[in-house]
């Protein structure tokens, strides 16, 4: 047996593990520990363009699969240079999970989602979820799956709730 296939076969299963880890969270719009948070996802998500389909029954569904992030804090900078300290965030749809990629559409509600997925993900109750992942030197990578939001246009009365709700899938 060639020495080298005990570890092909451990990277391999590993990155099949790794795959399958994923975790999701629903947030309805009468979430007490995460208001309005539906709704804002919901929202972003239609001005960024994303049309919603109809799912039949009187609901629509609106969906962003492969959001990427590549957030800079620039804090290390030359104080001299005018983005010292100012971060820097660019977000793409249908794209790889790789720094700096180009794959896919620049995401122009980029800040706006970001501090969505930073709210879900330092929640008490969001499934294990973890969207982001920090390295030395200022940058930070965040990854959705999928952003997959449902609005029931048979809940007439925007007040009680149960209109708008949201499912989101890290990439971990």
């Amino acid at each position: 047996m060639n020495p080298k296939t005990p570890v092909l076969v451990t990277v391999s299963l590993l990155s099949l593990m790794w795959g399958a880890s994923a975790a999701s969270v629903t947030v309805s719009d009468t979430s007490s520990t995460l208001p309005g948070v539906a709704l804002d996802t919901t929202a972003i998500l239609i001005d960024a363009g994303l049309q919603p389909h109809n799912a039949g029954g009187g609901k629509f569904t609106v969906e962003a699969k492969g959001f990427h992030c590549d957030r800079r804090s620039n804090a290390p900078v030359d104080a001299a240079d005018p983005h010292a300290g100012v971060p820097t965030l660019k977000c793409r749809i249908n794209a790889k999970n790789e720094k700096d990629t180009k794959s896919g559409q620049p995401f122009a509600e980029a800040r706006a989602m970001s501090d969505l997925l930073e709210k879900i993900q330092n929640a008490g109750n969001n499934g294990g979820v973890a969207f982001s992942d920090c390295a030395m030197g200022g940058y930070c990578g965040t990854i959705a799956r999928a952003i997959s939001c449902t609005i029931d246009t048979k809940i007439e009365n925007l007040d009680n709730g149960g209109r708008w709700s949201c499912t989101f899938t890290d990439g971990q």
